[in-house]
Formats: structure tokens, sequence, C-alpha cells
């Protein structure tokens, strides 16, 4: 009797454990991009429940990830005002490195969230990404109009569609499931869901 009550609320453990499709996730299908083993983020610094993931959320989680999945954020170009602008900054300072990309991604956020000053201008927007990045305008249209640059946005671009669907953020597993972060309600939720879909 012992064991079978044991196997019975193993049972039951499990069955509350499994997320469903349409629920809990979709299934990209052919709007999907590559991207194994991998969890990517779609957002945009003039979004503010992506603020809000960025602070509250994805540190813990990126901490949290199975071994072997990398974390990887895609920052939209489409979203207004200055979404192109704000974007090429922060994929230039991803090419310059970590610390300048942390920096001048937070002060989007923190300059259109907290402060709540909205930039006048293309120009404005786009210099005070640089002033954040601390580089000249000339290094900064040199690196603007690179290859790699170029090839980041293209990429980042990827997450258009997938950002129709539910709005931003975006939480992308592998390429090919979108996790319904409304339907997340908490942190242990979230992991378990990431870990079912990377096992798929």
């Amino acid at each position: 009797m012992k064991k079978l009550i044991t196997a019975l609320a193993l049972t039951l453990s499990f069955s509350a454990a499994a997320y469903d499709e349409g629920k809990h996730y979709i299934d990209l299908k052919d709007g999907g991009f590559e991207a194994p083993n991998q969890v990517v983020k779609v957002y945009s610094t003039n979004c503010p429940f992506c603020y809000k993931y960025e602070k509250a959320v994805i540190p813990n989680y990126v901490k949290n990830l199975p071994d072997g999945i990398s974390y990887d954020a895609y920052h939209i170009t489409t979203k207004p005002p200055f979404g192109l602008e704000k974007a090429t900054a922060v994929a230039v300072g991803k090419v310059l490195g970590d610390k300048q990309y942390k920096k001048v991604k937070m002060a989007y956020y923190k300059q259109i969230h907290d402060l709540k000053k909205k930039f006048s201008s293309s120009e404005e927007a786009t210099q005070f990404g640089i002033d954040q990045l601390g580089i000249s305008k000339a290094e900064f249209d040199k690196r603007a109009a690179s290859a790699e640059v170029a090839k980041l946005l293209k990429k980042w671009d990827q997450g258009l569609e997938v950002a129709k669907i539910k709005g931003i953020p975006a939480i992308v597993v592998n390429g090919k499931y979108l996790i319904i972060t409304q339907s997340v309600t908490s942190m242990k939720m979230l992991d378990e869901l990431t870990a079912e879909l990377l096992a798929k």
C-alpha cells in the first residue's frame, strides 16, 4: 500500500509539472530561428515590461539554466520611438564588449522608464548612446556601418515575427518554443518550463 501511494504521488507530481502547448508555450514551427541549446529573450529598451524582466527575472533565470545552455538577447529595431537608433547603439556596445553593452542598454532603460525622458530626434537618441559607450561619433559611425553590426542587427530582427505573437519580452527556447510569459506565476515555474522545452 505504501509503495502504491508513493507511486501515485510521483505520478501526480509529474502530471502537475507537465506544461501544455497553447497554454504555457507556443510551437513556432516555421516562424522560429536557429538557436540550438540556447534561450533567447526578444526585447526592446522602449518596452517597460522588458525593463522589469531585465531587473527582476533575467539575472536568476540565466543563473538557473542547465549546463550547456547559453543565453542571448535580441534587441529588435522596429519598436518606436527610435527603435533602430537604440538597437544600433546597443549592437555597437555588444561588439565593443560586455561592459559597454550592459552600460548602454541599462542607460536607455533608465532614461526612458525611470527618468521618463524622451528623445526629440533620431540624432539625440543616437548621441545619447554614443555618450554611454564613451567613443567618438566618428568611431561610432564606423562601427555602426560595419558588417559585424549589420549581421548582429539582422540576427536580432529574427525576433520580429515572434514579438508579434504575444508581444515582448518574448522568451524563446531552442529557437522553437515561445514561452507564454503571461502563464508564468513563479521563477520555479519558469525554470521548470524552460527545462521541459529544452528537453523536447
